[in-house]
């Protein structure tokens, strides 16, 4: 198991070198203290507190995603009691014949990247902010935090009152033209103001994380560099973004999968309209089995999306993982 090396003090620090030869600690594998225990342990007790976590977690999302697996090769309306077999049709019509569903997904990769950028970065500026002196730290978490806790369809009514009537009485009082857009009726920038509620809703969650990482890191060594002369951005990028990867990881983590999941707040927002410039995958999932009454064909779909958002999340794991090594 990795075990941290001891944390260096400050005066031994300032002996390296200087601040070019500063950096946040290092694991080194060893032997832990728990490891001459582990022929040790209770497995029926750890059975009891893993076991019924185990069949609700089974009951609730694999036996489902299973089922899908099934529904994605039949034809079905969700009203027949026997669906019928009908094997790999559904996944080639997805990809040679349903256009849609194709520009549905680039517009929900676009929609992500957008919204995981801006909402990383101005989370990880906020967090910094926040944890030095400034003044009403507490107010201004609560209210960066607020958003996060109406829900995304109350978010998405909320904001498409904000754009189409308060926009415009913004536009008038203060003379600016270019806040009187048709935010939501122009396929061009719809994309844009999707990323703007996204960001506004889950910003305050990302930040609160990034806060609890920034918190977590040795003062000693902040205090070190800082007498070594170290200037903000050599502080930021050798000293607090290396010690809090892990941290960074799961707040990215977090973001990837919400954005390509993405769907209360579009649906109350646009509807993926105007036409269908802003329909996502899952909108287009939803459509197709509820609306258009092809269950089967829509759980192909699901699952292309599923294996899409494991795949985007095991190269993101893999490749900040061997970042925090």
């Amino acid at each position: 198991m990795n075990v941290m090396v001891p944390r260096p003090a400050a005066r031994d620090l300032l002996s390296n070198g200087g601040c070019e030869h500063m950096s946040a600690p290092k694991t080194v594998k060893g032997q832990g203290l728990w490891s001459e225990g582990l022929g040790k342990r209770n497995y029926l007790l750890d059975l009891s507190f893993i076991g019924p976590v185990f069949i609700i977690y089974t009951l609730l999302f694999i036996y489902p995603f299973l089922q899908g697996l099934y529904y994605s090769v039949t034809s079905w309306n969700g009203i027949d009691p026997k669906p019928t077999f009908i094997g790999f049709r559904n996944f080639i019509e997805m990809f040679s014949r349903d256009e849609y569903f194709v520009s549905s997904l680039n517009r929900t990769f676009f929609i992500a990247f957008i919204n995981v950028f801006f909402t990383n970065v101005l989370a990880m500026l906020f967090a910094l902010a926040l944890t030095s002196r400034f003044r009403l730290n507490n107010l201004w978490r609560a209210a960066i935090f607020m958003p996060n806790v109406i829900s995304m369809v109350v978010s998405g009514f909320i904001w498409k009152f904000m754009f189409t009537e308060i926009a415009e009485n913004m536009a008038e009082i203060t003379g600016i033209e270019a806040i009187n857009q048709s935010w939501l009726g122009d396929p061009s920038i719809v994309a844009y103001s999707i990323v703007i509620v996204s960001v506004w809703w889950g910003l305050g969650y990302i930040m609160t994380i990034y806060i609890a990482g920034l918190q977590g890191i040795d003062s000693s060594i902040v205090e070190a560099a800082d007498i070594d002369g170290c200037n903000p951005w050599q502080l930021f990028f050798r000293i607090k973004l290396p010690s809090m990867l892990p941290v960074v990881t799961i707040g990215v983590f977090l973001n990837v999968s919400g954005s390509l999941k993405i769907f209360d707040t579009i649906y109350s927002l646009t509807g993926g309209g105007p036409g269908k410039a802003s329909e996502v995958a899952m909108l287009n999932i939803y459509r197709e089995a509820f609306v258009y009454g092809r269950l089967g064909y829509g759980n192909a779909k699901a699952v292309v999306l599923t294996v899409i958002i494991i795949a985007i999340t095991i190269v993101q794991m893999k490749l900040t993982s061997g970042k925090e090594r």
